[in-house]
């Protein structure tokens, strides 16, 4: 008998714990969520359009509920422009990033028999406004009334063309400020050629004219290689040397020397 009671209090003590973990487990994940895509893409209004549908384990005491949508970043799809103009996609791995919340109220009437019912389709769009980007999310329902999560976390992936990001090692210059320098070198051109023009009309007005006949004076009545006789000379003029060539210079030498010999010879 005591064998038998112990194995009775055994079974009753595991069927407890079971039930426990049950009401738990329950009590965590207040009804489930089913997902219609699980990657959804991006349309050309930049949005995204989800589709679920939720079942709570018991329909609600309203019609409508307020539900939280909790998106948690898991990665981010990055466009880099990398070097020879080349644009690369990949995954970025992301962590401890705020999660994305979008609130909204679920109804769960049935329109047909105007009955509130357990479970509903819903649907509703998220935009790059709320700070979405194009990457991968673990996505959180949970019910706003009490806080109990409904269903599972699920990652939904979000495809889409994200902002470009440069990664070139060299970025040319903006050819507008290039364009200024340009603009201001012709203008610095431009005054120095205005600069010339000026100084060579000034120096033309400066340069002297030319010297008037009527100004210059008289030339000297006397010849210019005229020498005066002394006393004891010979009488004889010689010309002026100062215009003539070596050779006649050297000649009339000669001929003075000529002279003067003749003459002692006479006085002898």
């Amino acid at each position: 008998m005591s064998k038998r009671n112990s194995w009775v209090r055994r079974i009753t003590t595991l069927a407890a714990l079971l039930a426990v973990l049950l009401v738990s487990s329950l009590a965590l994940a207040a009804g489930r969520v089913q997902w219609s895509k699980t990657t959804v893409k991006e349309t050309e209004s930049k949005s995204w359009k989800i589709e679920v549908k939720i079942f709570l384990n018991k329909a609600p005491d309203t019609s409508l509920i307020p539900v939280k949508f909790e998106f948690s970043p898991l990665s981010y799809f990055e466009r880099a422009m990398m070097d020879g103009d080349k644009l690369v996609e990949r995954r970025v791995p992301l962590v401890g990033r705020q999660d994305i919340i979008e609130g909204v109220d679920i109804g769960f009437m049935d329109p047909g028999t105007g009955k509130i019912e357990k479970g509903t389709n819903f649907s509703f769009k998220i935009t790059r406004a709320h700070g979405i980007e194009a990457g991968e999310y673990k996505v959180t329902v949970r019910d706003a009334r009490n806080g109990q999560i409904i269903g599972s976390p699920t990652t939904l992936k979000l495809d889409g063309e994200n902002e470009i990001i440069d990664r070139r090692a060299m970025v040319f210059a903006d050819p507008k400020s290039k364009k200024k320098k340009e603009e201001a070198g012709d203008k610095q051109e431009d005054k120095k050629e205005e600069t010339g023009d000026k100084e060579e009309k000034t120096e033309e007005a400066a340069e002297p004219k030319s010297e008037d006949p009527a100004d210059t004076p008289p030339p000297d009545d006397k010849p210019a290689g005229e020498v005066k006789e002394k006393p004891g000379g010979c009488g004889c003029r010689v010309a002026d040397s100062r215009g003539s060539s070596p050779e006649a210079l050297t000649l009339g030498l000669l001929g003075l020397a000529l002279l003067g010999a003749r003459r002692n010879r006479a006085r002898r």
